[in-house]
């Protein structure tokens, strides 16, 4: 998952853990004062070599003494001497770098130095008095200490889980104002233009904080640029009505006051006038649409029946151009129904196929099928055309949009048949698309059936 959460947290959490790891190594081959099983027994075997050699002195003498110590030196390679309690030599050779007073005087027993390890042990003799034992060992011939004691994987474990706890809750705190804005972003996209952040975002005083008012601002503008497009589109067409109106009534009584010459030029203005009556038309009804967030009025439409209905009115339209329409219904979509309404459903699937017959090949057959898949109506529209380049495939259920190859501009189409199918499937919770195929091209709307089991169906 590559999110930036993810990236967050791992990131964070494993530096630590790396560090934690790192620093643990380092400390186990370097520290002085770590206690494994072999230095815990060269401290005892020293106490009593310390405690015996006392005893050898204050019964046998010096000799006695200097010759235990030679035999410890040859066989637990422990270089040892005796002093007294002012740290005299009383027995042995002064032992070379041995620690200061004020260096032994930081640890109780031993010192590590490099490679050796010297040793002291405070004895009292028999007759009062005080002695001291000290020793030096080669570090080197001890065993090595064990990397992974179990205290130390124990710490570090704990550390971890805890690192982990606090990694995971601050790249929770970096990322939720970023996926929240993420959401909004979304839900705008899909042409929610009310969607906004929020006062819990734009309270925040970071970067992420001004990102969130920011957008908000954004929005806000894109709302208000949206909806005067919207109105001037309503108002445009509206007003766009009237005159039209009057252009229709003075052209029928041209019509009858004209002669023969002038007939033809009057039959091309009437032509011209309803092209422009239906984009006005067309017009009206996109804005319509995309002024409306549901449905206002829904009821129980059988699609299998209204798709039927639609095809015998355009298999009527398509044969005056030397085309047809057929419909084909599947058995199992047969009285399925949706929640909707009838007029707007009616529209987009009168523009869906008008848009095919225009573009299909004369003497050609556009096919229509009504099919049920899962919890969905499918509603494909096929024609024999040359189809639309792949890049377009979305683009063409944008308003006013037209493909530069000949689908569009032969057949003097404006791009908003496909625009408003699009926007009346959206509003029944459906979706709409498009696909080239090998001899033609495909629409397909889907829209969500009822259950029949729901009250309202």
């Amino acid at each position: 998952m590559r999110t930036l959460f993810i990236k967050i947290f791992l990131w964070f959490w494993l530096a630590m853990v790396a560090l934690t790891v790192l620093v643990t190594v380092v400390s186990s081959l370097t520290t002085s004062d770590v206690m494994w099983p072999g230095r815990r027994t060269l401290l005892a075997a020293t106490t009593l070599c310390a405690e015996t050699a006392v005893l050898l002195y204050e019964q046998q003498g010096a000799a006695a003494v200097e010759a235990y110590l030679q035999r410890a030196l040859e066989t637990a390679k422990l270089q040892a001497v005796l002093l007294d309690e002012h740290e005299q030599l009383l027995v042995g050779t002064a032992i070379p770098d041995w620690p200061s007073e004020r260096d032994r005087a930081r640890r109780e027993d031993f010192l590590v130095v490099e490679s050796k390890t010297f040793l002291w042990r405070p004895v009292v003799g028999a007759s009062g008095r005080r002695y001291l034992l000290a020793a030096v060992f080669d570090r080197n011939l001890l065993p090595s200490p064990p990397m992974w004691t179990r205290a130390r994987v124990i710490r570090l474990a704990v550390f971890v889980l805890g690192s982990g706890g606090v990694c995971y809750g601050l790249a929770w705190y970096l990322t939720r104002p970023i996926g929240r804005l993420r959401r909004t972003a979304q839900r705008l996209a899909t042409g929610d233009l009310t969607a906004r952040t929020g006062a819990k975002l734009g309270r925040l005083t970071d970067e992420i904080g001004g990102l969130a008012r920011d957008f908000d601002a954004m929005a806000e503008r894109i709302e208000s640029l949206v909806m005067a497009q919207r109105r001037l589109f309503g108002d445009i067409s509206h007003e766009l009505r009237s005159p039209l109106a009057r252009l229709r009534v003075a052209l029928e009584l041209a019509q009858r006051r004209a002669g023969g010459e002038s007939r033809p030029y009057l039959e091309r203005i009437e032509r011209d006038v309803e092209r422009l009556d239906e984009l006005v038309g067309q017009l009206l009804a996109l804005s319509q649409l995309e002024s409306e967030a549901t449905l206002a009025e829904s009821k129980r439409l059988d699609v299998a029946a209204l798709t039927q209905q639609v095809a015998v009115d355009a298999d009527f339209e398509a044969r005056a151009a030397g085309r047809s329409v057929n419909c084909h219904i599947v058995a199992d979509s047969a009285h399925r129904f949706i929640l909707g309404d009838e007029e707007l459903l009616r529209r987009a699937l009168e523009n869906v196929m008008r848009n095919a017959i225009r573009h299909t090949p004369e003497g050609s057959t556009v096919e229509v099928i009504v099919d049920a898949k899962e919890q969905n109506l499918l509603v494909t529209v096929q024609d024999r055309g040359q189809g639309v380049p792949p890049d377009a495939l979305e683009a063409i259920f944008k308003p006013f949009y037209r493909v530069e190859r000949a689908r569009d501009r032969a057949s003097g189409g404006v791009g908003l048949g496909l625009a408003i199918a699009a926007r009346a499937v959206h509003l029944h919770g459906g979706s709409i698309t498009a696909e080239n195929l090998p001899e033609g091209f495909r629409v397909t709307l889907s829209l969500p059936a009822c259950s029949h089991l729901a009250a309202a169906c």
